[in-house]
Formats: structure tokens, sequence, C-alpha cells
């Protein structure tokens, strides 16, 4: 994997970040329909930019509105407390801290009578810690929240990057974001079913029905049904109950769910085996 520079050695560049001179308008566009269940690929600046209107509102940035974000970085730092870690992350535009509950029961029972009564392990690393090693890349995608007047990743999920390629790929989505939103580029309905962007569809389109859809189409549709209506804070929809539905092994539904996460179709909520659509 290639070198990554400090982010100090070049914090004056801003072009990571799309600085640009526009002025952003006071308000939205009512009709652009805006949903909170949508994930946004984004730079750290971007999220530490952003801004909230009106109290309890969404957080805007260069015309962007950030409910749900992914964003990617490298390790800079892991502060372990057994039962939770802060990793602190950069992208050459920013540096943001995030926290990362463990799922293990060992870590929790630890973290309860096996720390040094200031938060700090007495000695080795919880299970948690050891998943994310200092100097690599890892993906995040969770709800922008601000506490204390600093942006946080609520329920984050936290994986780890294998390929450098991820990294290009997504802040090349973050800047179609970007443009599409500041008129730059036009968009298009990437896992529409209609004639209308077909051409432009990352998926084969059948016309023999739903039951010759691929794999890929039919997960994305049963995961859209699931999530109509539901907050993806408190919902989402697990691998088994896909595969069981959809008659369709858990290891190729988990490879799709790789694939439309990708894609920016779905993302996971509570850890890798949950998932929630976008609309």
């Amino acid at each position: 994997m290639a070198t990554y520079q400090p982010y100090n050695e070049f914090s004056s560049v801003t072009g990571g970040g799309f600085e640009n001179s526009d002025s952003r308008p006071n308000t939205m566009d009512s009709g652009t329909g805006s949903n909170t269940n949508t994930l946004t690929p984004v730079t750290i600046k971007q999220i530490l930019d952003s801004q909230q209107a009106i109290q309890d509102g969404p957080f805007i940035t260069h015309n962007q509105e950030l409910h749900h974000v992914c964003f990617v970085g490298v390790v800079r730092n892991i502060t372990d407390h057994t039962s939770n870690i802060y990793l602190t992350l950069e992208d050459g535009t920013g540096q943001i801290e995030v926290r990362k509950w463990s799922d293990d029961s060992s870590d929790v029972a630890q973290g309860t009578d096996g720390d040094d009564g200031f938060g700090e392990m007495k000695g080795g690393e919880s299970q948690i810690a050891q998943q994310y090693q200092i100097g690599t890349y890892v993906k995040v995608f969770g709800a922008l929240k601000e506490f204390g007047g600093k942006k946080n990743i609520q329920y984050a999920v936290i994986k780890n990057v294998d390929s450098f390629n991820d990294v290009i790929a997504h802040h090349l989505e973050a800047i179609k974001c970007h443009a599409i939103a500041n008129g730059k580029m036009q968009g298009s309905s990437l896992a529409s079913g209609d004639n209308e962007g077909a051409g432009q569809s990352l998926f084969v389109q059948d016309d023999e029905g739903a039951g010759n859809k691929n794999p890929l189409q039919r997960i994305l549709e049963f995961c859209k049904q699931q999530c109509v209506g539901k907050d993806a804070n408190t919902f989402a929809v697990p691998i088994p109950l896909i595969s069981q539905s959809l008659d369709i092994d858990e290891t190729t539904v988990r490879n799709c769910c790789t694939t439309l996460t990708e894609q920016g179709f779905i993302y996971p909520t509570l850890d890798d085996n949950h998932f929630f659509a976008v609309d």
C-alpha cells in the first residue's frame, strides 16, 4: 500500500476537502426530497466543515445534506478502553476521532473490572483493538452527529480496507456527489429499474420478470422493501433473514451485500451483518 503523508505536512491544501468560493444558498431546495436515510461519501474536511442551519436539523456542507456518511482514512492512533476504542483517522483533508464499541462479551466484562481505574487497560489489548493497526486504512459508516460542539459518527461501523483501489474509488465517489450537488454533473439513478437511465445501471436488466433477476437486484429490492418507513438508527436487515426469505445461501448474500455497499445502495448499521437500504 502506498505511503501516506501526514496531514500536518499539507494541511494548507484545501482541494481535497472540495473548498470552493461559491457561496452556499441559505435554504435547500424543498423539492429535492432529501431523505435522512441517504448515505453520502465524503471527506473528513466535509464532515468538519458541515453546519446545522437549524437546531436538530441536517448538517449541510457545500449544498449537500449529510445524514449518514461514509469516509476512508488512515489510522493514526488507537486508544483502547477495552469495551470500546477511539480511532484517530485522517485522510489528507482533516482528522477525526471515531469510537467503536466492542461486540465481544469478554471485552465488555474485562472493561468492567480489568482496567486501571482510568478507563485504560492494565495490559495487553482488547479483541476489538486488535482488529485495527496504526498506518492502515479503514472505511467508516455511520450517522453524523454533534456533541459538545464536536462532530461524532454515531453507530459507527469500521471496516479494514484491503486494497488501495478502494481508497481511490471512495474519493472519486465523494467528488462525484459533490459535483452533482453543485450542478457540475448530472445525476443518474444507477439502481433504477425504469427504462430511463437503465443504460447506466450497474445491474444486468432482465426482461423476463422478477423470477429471473440476478441476486444483486433481488437482495437490493428486498432490503428496500424491508426498510420502508423504518429508522436506520433502530432497524436493519440481517443477512440470515435475506438468505431465508430469498432462498439464497448466506455466502452469496454476504458477497452481494458487500458489492451493494461498495456501490452505495445499502450500508452496514449495527454490524457487518445488518444493512439498511438507501432510498
